[in-house]
């Protein structure tokens, strides 16, 4: 086709426009820190040492995982109330305490 965008252009932009979104997602998770958010439990990881869940907002393939610590036994598919204590490099994994 004629007057086709440049590769080297369309990679150049492509660079651009991701990471200007990284940095958007990155405020946007850090605003999630100290909050608390009712999480659905979906597992736990293979190690043991954190369960996995999502909140209301966090859609699967899309958005991240919470992992959740805790010492006691949490069935899957149950909800519980959680806070958001930290966040790992910006990425939508958030580490998490039960409240109650």
């Amino acid at each position: 086709m004629p007057n086709q965008v440049h590769p080297q252009t369309k990679k150049s932009r492509y660079h651009k426009v991701m990471s200007l979104q990284q940095e958007i997602s990155k405020e946007n998770l850090q605003e999630k820190l100290g909050k608390k958010y009712e999480v659905m439990i979906e597992g736990i990881t293979k190690n043991e040492k954190y369960y996995v869940g999502r909140s209301y907002m966090d859609t699967p393939e899309i958005d991240g995982v919470i992992y959740l610590q805790t010492f006691n036994c949490l069935p899957d598919y149950s909800f519980f109330v959680f806070q958001i204590n930290w966040n790992l490099d910006g990425i939508s994994k958030f580490f998490s305490r039960r409240i109650y």
